[in-house]
């Protein structure tokens, strides 16, 4: 009895571990607004996107204060002591100060570098088209994850609707047993019904072992997809939701599209860009000029104490009572300075000419990815409005088929009872009406992933946002 006890603690101890792990390695079940936010947060192809943005917005800040001037404010406090100190003055007889202090405040445009014809505009104009780059490709990638993790949430969805059918048509096929078998002792049916209704109760068994087996291989491969643990579970509806589609036309989705996707924008401020750079062709043949304004307060108080040193001297000398004040502070100063140098090419071996022609090569490029983005941008609003129409008018039809192949599942067995309807007649008609269910199921699903779809062709959404109502 020792022994038994001994070996039972011993493996409940070492159970603990493996209990402990699993349980580290599981997290807080999961909603599908969660899936997606979790797979954005972990997902390393996003991280790298918004690394490239975060550093392509960098540059653009750094060349807005290139091409744009900053204004600084200074504050400065100098203080110098000194003893026994001839310096570069000795040989002149300069007595130097032993203390010397002077304080500055002062704002202002220092060293700003204007090239008529822009070329810092230029590299500006670059920037931010290569900023808008990266904002697109980090919301194609997120995009892109939306979709996915949507279609593998409603594949779960997709596979516990099957299950709920499956479990009705085993209802179903169980019932039809138990008829073929009162048919039976009755001696108007023969036994091989009661057969065929087993062989059919049967494989509905089989059917629904495996699509519960299927239900987890899809939420763990969606906690694989989105980097969590496999045992997270996830929070599905107990129905297909079925959201709506966005307001408007075609047309005005369109439109839509043109002014919020990522992608036209990106090509739109390319376009710019190569205008920019194609109008600084001629910037070597207009002055640089480098601008500095500035304005602010300068007090010395070594300055003011010699100087009342000096008066109180001569109120000394002349027996001045009371003696002035020497007046502290000044009035402040300001200054503006403009240096504008003029460079023009003699022998440029070419350059020049090269450049131009690389200039229109370049903008012609542009101009046509920009249109054919356009192009692109419509067709997939136009595709994805159609598809989600087609998908809403399917779901209609399917739901009527399934609704009419369950009353006849119905009706068939009510006849068969009465002896109108054979077997085969039976398991035909259920056959039709598990089929038809299976297809209700699939096609609210295909509307669900085709109105995310839509919603992410329009710009408006982002990927949080397109799957927060489909809860």
């Amino acid at each position: 009895m020792f022994h038994r006890i001994a070996l039972t603690a011993f493996l409940f101890i070492a159970a603990m571990p493996a209990a402990a792990c699993a349980m580290e390695q599981s997290t807080a079940p999961m909603t599908l607004p969660d899936a997606v936010a979790y797979a954005l947060s972990h997902n390393p192809t996003v991280a790298s996107a918004q690394a490239s943005l975060t550093q392509a917005q960098h540059n653009l800040a750094l060349q807005r204060g290139v091409a744009w001037p900053t204004v600084n404010g200074t504050l400065q406090s100098f203080l110098a002591k000194s003893a026994n100190y001839q310096g570069s003055f000795a040989a002149l007889g300069v007595a130097q100060q032993s203390v010397v202090s002077q304080n500055t405040a002062q704002v202002g445009i220092t060293n700003w570098n204007l090239t008529t014809g822009g070329f810092a505009f230029l590299a500006l104009a670059a920037s931010r088209a290569e900023a808008e780059q990266a904002a697109n490709t980090l919301a194609n990638t997120e995009d892109q994850i939306a979709t996915t993790v949507t279609n593998s949430f409603f594949t779960i969805v997709a596979r516990k609707a099957l299950v709920d059918v499956d479990l009705v048509t085993l209802k179903y096929q169980n019932d039809l047993v138990d008829v073929a078998k009162i048919k039976e002792r009755a001696g108007v049916a023969a036994g091989v019904d009661v057969l065929q209704a087993k062989t059919s109760s049967a494989k509905s068994e089989s059917t629904l072992v495996g699509d519960r087996a299927s239900v987890q291989d899809a939420s763990e491969s969606l906690a694989q997809q989105i980097g969590a643990p496999i045992l997270t579970a996830f929070i599905t509806p107990q129905t297909i939701p079925q959201p709506s589609m966005p307001h408007g036309t075609v047309d005005t989705l369109v439109g839509i599209a043109e002014v919020n996707r990522p992608d036209v924008g990106a090509a739109r401020e390319a376009v710019l860009a190569a205008r920019y750079t194609r109008k600084g062709w001629n910037v070597e043949l207009y002055p640089q000029i480098a601008i500095s304004a500035l304005m602010g307060n300068q007090f010395s108080p070594t300055s003011v104490a010699l100087e009342q040193q000096q008066v109180n001297q001569g109120c000394l000398s002349a027996k001045i009572f009371p003696c002035p004040t020497v007046p502290r502070g000044s009035f402040g100063f300001w200054s503006l300075e403009a240096i504008s140098t003029f460079t023009f090419p003699i022998v440029d071996y070419n350059a020049r000419h090269s450049e131009r022609v690389n200039d229109d090569s370049q903008l012609a490029s542009a101009e046509s990815t920009y249109s054919s983005t356009r192009l692109q941008s419509e067709l997939d609003v136009r595709q994805s409005y159609r598809a989600a129409q087609t998908a809403q008018s399917q779901v209609d039809w399917a739901n009527q088929e399934a609704a009419f192949g369950i009353e006849s599942a119905r009706i068939a067995q009510l006849q068969y009872k009465a002896g109108v309807k054979t077997i085969y007649d039976v398991l035909q008609a259920q056959q039709a009406a598990t089929q038809a269910a299976d297809d209700a199921v699939a096609a609210r699903v295909n509307y669900v992933d085709a109105v995310v779809k839509l919603r992410v062709s329009l710009g408006t959404y982002d990927a949080r946002s397109a799957v927060a109502d489909l809860r």
